[in-house]
Formats: C-alpha cells, structure tokens, sequence
C-alpha cells in the first residue's frame, strides 16, 4: 500500500516592505527558458500610483530591485509580460501604454490613445501583438514591432475594464463596467458568448492553461468559471467580503488564486474548493500571479508590499 501524501504547505515565504512610495495595483511573474549559455532567470514586475513600473529580479526567493522604468506621469494600472519573458508592456491613467524590454529596462514603443483607453493589457501567445480594453467597449489590438494599432474587435458592451488572451490564440475575453463578460473568436473577429457574470464591474478575466475554461472575478465579492466553448457557468467561488480584484489560474491549471479588497489572498482547486487564505496584507489585495510551475504565488497591496507565497 502506498505511503499518504503529503498534505499541502501554504506559508509567505518573503516579504518586501515599501517596495513602493505608494499603493501598488498590479504585478506579473516571467520566466525566460534556459539558453546554452545562460540559465533561465525570474523576474517580478510591479506598477503602482507612484507612476513607476519596478522589474525585480528573483534570485533563491528573494527580491533585488533591477529596474526603475519612468515615463508615465500618473498612475499604473496594469503590466503584462510576453510568454518568452523578454518584453513588457505597461498601461496607465495617463492613456498611454508602454512597451520595455524586460531584461535591458529599454523603452521600445509609447502609444498614446483617447483618454482612458488603456486599462488592462494582455499579450498574444506568440508575443507579437497586445490587447487592451477601451471605454467605448472595444479590444484593441497594436503590433510589438512597429507599435501600432492593429484592429478593434467589438464587445458591443460598455467599459472593457479588463481583457484576456487564450494560450492557443484562438479566443478572447473581456469583462466590462456592467458585468458583462464577453469570449470572443479572434479570426472571426466576433462576439460567440455573451454573460451577465457579476453584478457588478468585472475586473479580471483569465483563461485556463488549457484554454478550457475563462475565470472571472468581480465587484461582487465572487470569482466564477465558465465554459469556453459553451459559455455555461461550471462554478462559483465565494469567500471574500469586498470587490474581487483580481484572480488568476496557476500554470499546470489545477489551482486558482485571488486578490481581494479585504486584505485576503486565496487559493482554491480548480473546481472552486477552497485549500487556503493568506492573510498577510494590512490593505486590499490588489493583485496576484503564479509563477510557471504553479508551486509558488505573489500578491502586491495598497499596503506597498509584495508577498511570496509557497503553494505546493
């Protein structure tokens, strides 16, 4: 008979204090592969109301800061990193989003737009293109090389708060000041499901690893799990007392995590069953993300920290 497994071990493993002057709202993790001469390096990225993207380099767990990238003049409200983890792209309330080598801290392209319509940002699997959210309710998409606008698909919602792209390519999702999330096929260009998810502004949509599922997270203190392909509600997560800000899938697809506005980071199963509460924040939550393995999470706060988390 085999021996039991192990249970579970959730505990914060570092803490960086004052890793901003200012509130921090939104972080991603990136991982470039191994080459022959180099072994593979992670990297921490974060934005906050300092208008300051900071690139952190992640060395046995701990934090050493790499980069200070200036050039927006209000506040960041979102960064992204490509899948090969060498490019960077941040959004801000100034309506402009920016694109950085991660590595180098090198501005690459400034695209300016309308008046906030850039807010959550999200790359193509090849890393070749961007997506942003507009207030008009459109997704708009700007090449990486010439750093231009590419296309605009139609939600034909209100506010697109926040958007995400399918690791196969084949679809999109968005989430808007109304509720609504919308999946979208990317070649079609066109809208093939359309919920009233939350009750509230939507303000995270993440696609399964396996491009399954589409995971979402609300001002009404839910995260839900909808079929992709059939638009069907499959789970509802509960167990935060505030807005949901936001909630992503670990990389192997078996876990979920979230941010709350009350101070809460949670993990879950991938089927909604609740494993742990972290609460380790003095302030809301404000974002999370796995690293690729899935055995390791961050969470940034209002409280100007960033925390790591052992997962396994």
């Amino acid at each position: 008979m085999p021996p039991p497994s192990a249970p579970p071990v959730f505990c914060i493993i570092h803490r960086k204090e004052n890793a901003h002057e200012d509130p921090i709202y939104c972080c991603a993790w990136a991982k470039t592969a191994a080459t022959e001469s180099e072994a593979s390096k992670e990297f921490i990225v974060t934005g906050g109301l300092d208008c300051l993207v900071k690139v952190w380099r992640l060395l046995s767990d701990k934090l050493e800061l790499l980069h200070v990238l200036e050039g927006h003049t209000m506040s960041i409200v979102s960064v992204a990193v490509s899948p090969d983890g060498h490019t960077l792209a941040s959004t801000s309330l100034d309506a402009t989003m920016m694109i950085w080598e991660l590595e180098s801290g090198m501005l690459v392209h400034t695209m300016q737009t309308d008046a906030v319509d850039v807010w959550n940002v999200t790359f193509s699997p090849d890393g070749k293109y961007v997506a942003t959210g507009s207030h008009t309710g459109n997704i708009v998409i700007y090449g990486i090389e010439k750093g231009k606008k590419e296309c605009v698909l139609d939600t034909r919602g209100k506010f697109t708060c926040c958007v995400d792209w399918s690791a196969d390519g084949e679809y999109m999702a968005s989430g808007s000041v109304d509720g609504v999330v919308c999946i979208l096929d990317v070649a079609q260009g066109k809208v093939v499901h359309s919920v009233e998810a939350h009750k509230s502004s939507v303000r995270s949509v993440c696609f399964s690893p396996s491009c399954k599922m589409l995971l979402t997270a609300g001002n009404d203190g839910t995260l839900k799990v909808y079929s992709v392909t059939s638009g069907s509600l499959q789970a509802t997560l509960t167990g935060h007392s505030g807005w949901v800000l936001q909630g992503v899938y670990s990389g192997d697809g078996k876990r979920i995590a979230s941010a709350g506005a009350d101070g809460t980071v949670r993990v879950f199963t991938f089927d909604g069953q609740s494993l742990h509460n972290f609460h380790e924040h003095s302030e809301a939550a404000t974002g999370v993300s796995f690293n690729k393995e899935g055995n390791k999470l961050i969470s940034v706060s209002k409280d100007r920290s960033i925390n790591i988390y052992q997962c396994t």
